[in-house]
């Protein structure tokens, strides 16, 4: 095939029910102008692995394969399948997600082609939920948050980082150069893999050197899966996320200076998610660390930081912790007060005892 203008980055790994309508979703594009599909499969161990090579074998001139003999996780399956792109343009589809609208990668690049001080277009998207099937379209529309244009670009990155422009991965269509200048500019950030997500300081790092516009239009649909690297029903996995997270995000308002003020309120979040990780792990170092840094404790980070101390106490405090976190009403059978907790602490207590005993 001639050189494509656009590269479309897929990385998947055990997507053996998506892949098929994520290539698909590619493969149904309509556009003026040529485009590869770049999958980065990391030696998934159901189905996806097979699927992804009928299609290359279907599809030779448009479908690229990378792969290796062994699993290398999907920051660095991400950034081999990112590095293997040929095309001035990068655009992106989980193996787990599928583009919707045959005209997005047209609709896009018309764009970054008559904007040159664009440097990522990004649109509206379906989001499903796969455990239930219920789908909600046109997810961003009714939140009042239509683009990243308005302010200067502290202003935007401080907005973004607190969570009030939202950037879907599978509806991002980007520059190549600047993605290739950003990278060489911050290796830590974009390729040490020390933070676990991969895309925030991308969309962060462009909102800072180029213009960034949404498409007020549903192009792609993201399936909210029940487990993945940023959803979970382990409360240690979702706060090892959010802590993650919240590293990145001081990182990022320091290295760019951001007023005081945003630098305090992540400063904090990072505290919280700590202190809430070193309840969920019973960390009484982390929880300590936490402590020694964070002058005034409130009454529920007290709590997180007693529960993190042993693992009865753990066990006793986490009702009272469930309860503030989500502040559901709770019926007199549900009720945490002493009268409760304190049974369930002597029972707990006496099990060890006994198991201590006995092995004695």
């Amino acid at each position: 095939m001639d050189k494509p203008l656009v590269s479309v980055n897929m990385i998947t790994y055990n997507h053996e029910p998506y892949i098929a309508q994520a290539i698909e979703g590619v493969l149904q594009q309509k556009t003026n102008f040529p485009f590869e599909l770049v999958i980065g499969e990391d030696c998934s161990t159901d189905g996806t692995r097979e699927i992804v090579f009928d299609y290359k074998k279907k599809y030779p001139d448009t479908i690229r394969v990378i792969t290796s003999d062994k699993n290398v996780g999907a920051c660095k399956n991400s950034l081999r399948t990112e590095k293997a792109c040929r095309g001035k343009y990068i655009a992106y589809c989980e193996g787990d997600d599928y583009w919707h609208h045959p005209q997005k990668l047209q609709k896009q690049v018309d764009y970054l082609e008559s904007h040159p001080e664009c440097g990522l277009v990004f649109s509206d998207y379906h989001l499903l939920h796969v455990e239930n099937g219920k789908l909600i379209r046109d997810y961003r529309r009714n939140e009042g948050k239509n683009s990243l244009t308005q302010g200067s670009p502290k202003q935007i990155l401080g907005a973004f980082l607190r969570g009030k422009y939202g950037i879907q991965t599978c509806t991002v269509c980007l520059r190549k150069d600047i993605l290739d200048s950003l990278i060489a500019s911050d290796p830590f950030l974009y390729t040490s893999r020390h933070f676990r997500m991969g895309d925030t300081q991308r969309w962060a790092g462009f909102s800072q050197v180029s213009r960034l516009w949404r498409i007020d239009e549903s192009l792609a649909t993201h399936n909210l899966l029940i487990e993945s690297i940023s959803k979970s029903r382990n409360p240690i996995k979702v706060y090892l996320f959010k802590k993650s997270g919240a590293e990145l995000c001081l990182y990022l308002a320091e290295k760019y200076e951001l007023p005081e003020v945003d630098i305090k309120d992540f400063q904090e979040c990072l505290w919280r998610q700590s202190l809430r990780l070193a309840f969920y792990e019973i960390n009484a170092q982390l929880a300590e660390e936490v402590k020694r840094s964070k002058l005034k404790f409130s009454l529920k980070e007290w709590f997180l930081y007693w529960g993190s101390q042993s693992e009865l106490l753990n066990f006793a405090l986490r009702p009272i912790v469930w309860r503030i976190a989500y502040r559901r009403r709770c019926d007199a059978r549900q009720h945490t007060t002493v009268l409760t907790v304190l049974p369930r602490l002597w029972i707990a207590f006496w099990r060890r005892l006994t198991e201590s005993t006995k092995s004695l």
